[in-house]
């Protein structure tokens, strides 16, 4: 009689425990959310080419993150019913695959839907740029005149190309002949940028070249490189940013440049013929 009441113990914890586990994993049963891309829509005139790579989307449902995901991505979310939904667009900052970060130069996206367990909502992000974005710089190739000085050495300019483009009818061009040994561009004065660190300050580009560049900053006459353009046969987007160097080297107020340079050196030894193609350069800060 003791066995028959402790084997039907047992039985009972048994149904309890299988019912509880089947209710909590059907209460566990998400919907799903796809996106392919997120793409971006510019003002051409006032805010320059809408080339980007994004690369990740940072998902907030109801102001809450739910994740950072690589694109393309499906993933799962445990809520159901009315929701809000914010797509911020995530980039690799320097160009560095472990340095991901939400870039803050571009509005979410923000939708209203409805989760319904195992049914899939897709989303087709559109953004843009913040309306508090400031561009300082923005050169494209499309304009007659050009917006670089150059070192006083510089064996060579950069030359409007049409054969070989990211967008548009023209890249800039910069080509060195086996004589050639150095090359530096720069910008005017930046005016505006601000100097504290704490307040981003990007430089967006396309690029495609045989040959590493240098990028930096001059403050005040004194330069200070700080990211290197590697090679690629294929345009490639970038989105550098400057805040730490400008804040780590500025003294006072200086005057704010950016240059492009390349030495042919032990350390870079150029190529047989170095080829540098640029477009679509901006400098944003936010």
């Amino acid at each position: 009689m003791r066995d028959l009441k402790f084997y039907s113990s047992l039985v009972l914890i048994g149904i309890l425990f299988f019912s509880c586990s089947k209710e909590d994993f059907k209460s566990q049963i998400p919907a799903y959310i796809s996106i392919d891309e997120i793409t971006l829509k510019t003002n051409y005139t006032a805010e320059g080419s809408a080339s980007e790579n994004i690369t990740d989307a940072w998902v907030y449902i109801n102001d809450d993150l739910v994740g950072v995901f690589e694109l393309p991505v499906k993933f799962p979310i445990l809520q159901e019913g009315d929701v809000t939904v914010k797509v911020y667009a995530g980039i690799k900052e320097n160009g560095i695959s472990a340095n991901r970060k939400r870039y803050l130069g571009y509005a979410p996206y923000v939708r209203e839907i409805i989760l319904v367990k195992e049914e899939t909502t897709y989303l087709v992000p559109t953004i843009t740029y913040e309306p508090s974005v400031t561009f300082a710089w923005l050169e494209d190739f499309e304009n007659v005149n050009l917006t670089f000085l150059y070192h006083a050495n510089s064996d060579t300019i950069i030359n409007k190309s049409t054969l070989d483009v990211k967008e548009g009818n023209s890249s800039g061009q910069i080509l060195l002949d086996p004589e050639m040994n150095f090359f530096e561009a720069t910008t005017e004065v930046l005016v505006g940028v601000p100097l504290n660190g704490s307040s981003p300050v990007y430089l967006e580009l396309d690029f495609k070249t045989n040959q590493p560049v240098t990028i930096g900053v001059y403050l005040d006459g004194s330069q200070h490189p700080y990211s290197t353009l590697n090679t690629t046969t294929e345009w490639k987007k970038i989105y550098i940013n400057l805040s730490e160097v400008i804040a780590e080297n500025k003294i006072g107020t200086p005057e704010l440049k950016l240059f492009f340079g390349l030495l042919d050196s032990s350390s870079n030894p150029f190529v047989d013929a170095p080829e540098i193609l640029i477009d679509n350069l901006k400098v944003v800060h936010f």
